[in-house]
């Protein structure tokens, strides 16, 4: 019987391929940590880049001036030429959003998404990206 438990314990003592498994496990979490880092980034960018189409669609929004502004002798905004200007802009921009025009101020909210690199890994495959930019007609 002590011949047969020997080589049994001798086996289940050998640890050979144990480091195989613990490289493993080091490597999906740094593959977790850099994809956090490179995907994070990704949707600062595209974070970013929502906030300057936001501004840069608000403010060409506020150019819509009223055609009546001669006649009348004070400006003013042609809201639905302001929204139709802003809400090309976003989409030339490739992404989507909504405009409200309040008397003198535009406002453009603007939506989009980074697909991520490493994420995708864990399933993770779209990050969104969002801003919001105001602009107002000064009249004086």
């Amino acid at each position: 019987m002590r011949k047969l438990i020997r080589p049994l314990r001798a086996r289940l003592a050998d640890e050979t391929g144990s480091l195989s498994a613990y490289l493993l496990v080091i490597v999906v979490v740094l593959t977790v940590l850099i994809g956090i880092v490179v995907d994070g980034s990704g949707k600062y960018d595209a974070d970013a880049r929502a906030q300057q189409v936001a501004n840069s669609a608000a403010r060409a929004a506020v150019n819509s001036i009223n055609g009546g502004t001669v006649l009348v002798g004070s400006l003013g905004i042609n809201a639905a030429q302001a929204q139709t200007t802003a809400e090309n802009y976003v989409s030339a921009a490739g992404m989507t959003g909504s405009v409200s025009v309040a008397g003198q101020v535009v406002t453009v909210n603007v939506q989009t998404s980074y697909t991520t690199k490493f994420l995708s890994l864990i399933g993770v495959n779209q990050l969104p990206g969002k801003a919001e930019a105001s602009a107002e007609l000064i009249t004086q």
